[in-house]
């Protein structure tokens, strides 16, 4: 727990992902799975409902990917990052640095008989960490996947083929509509 109330353990991987049997939920609360999040108004209202949203993806789709993540600055930026003194009975108490940024990236495939991939879709998810006014959508957040890249420097979907100037990798990565992703 940390020493701010409006601060919650957010988890990266949602515990509703994973409630297929106790120890698979037990991992979502280590401490490598948690960041601080803004309760009420950003994990309990704008995030919950993109994790919802993305659960509920699995109920039409046999695989579905998803890489979450934390960003304290993007690449080329001079943001803050602020620091909590997390809640603890040592002498010794722990800094905890409060993410900036939020993101998901999300990716569907289609496979031939073979198991080669011959078609993708993917939807990035970016948001600023702050308190979001109830009932502004999850989708305000869609970007895709090729934005969330440039903004933390990662090279997300590697395995697809093709590369970020052609082929399907590219294709999937530039999407930004979630419509067009949910019906991929």
């Amino acid at each position: 727990m940390y020493n701010a109330s409006s601060y919650t353990k957010g988890h990266q991987i949602p515990n509703a992902d994973r409630k297929s049997n106790s120890v698979a939920n037990s991992q979502t609360y280590y401490v490598t799975n948690q960041t601080p999040q803004i309760g009420n108004k950003f994990n309990g209202s704008i995030w919950g409902s993109l994790e919802t949203a993305v659960r509920n993806l699995t109920q039409n789709t046999d695989v579905v990917y998803v890489v979450t993540g934390a960003a304290y600055k993007t690449v080329g930026g001079n943001e803050t990052v602020k620091m909590l003194t997390a809640s603890s009975s040592s002498t010794n108490p722990q800094k905890v640095p409060v993410p900036n940024y939020y993101w998901k990236a999300i990716l569907k495939v289609k496979t031939n008989s073979a198991g080669a991939v011959t078609s993708a879709s993917a939807i990035g998810f970016w948001f600023e960490h702050k308190e979001y006014d109830s009932g502004t959508s999850y989708t305000t957040g869609a970007c895709s996947v090729d934005y969330i890249e440039q903004m933390t420097g990662f090279d997300l979907f590697t395995n697809l083929p093709g590369d970020n100037n052609s082929g399907i990798e590219k294709t999937a990565e530039s999407n930004t509509n979630w419509q067009t992703f949910q019906n991929f």
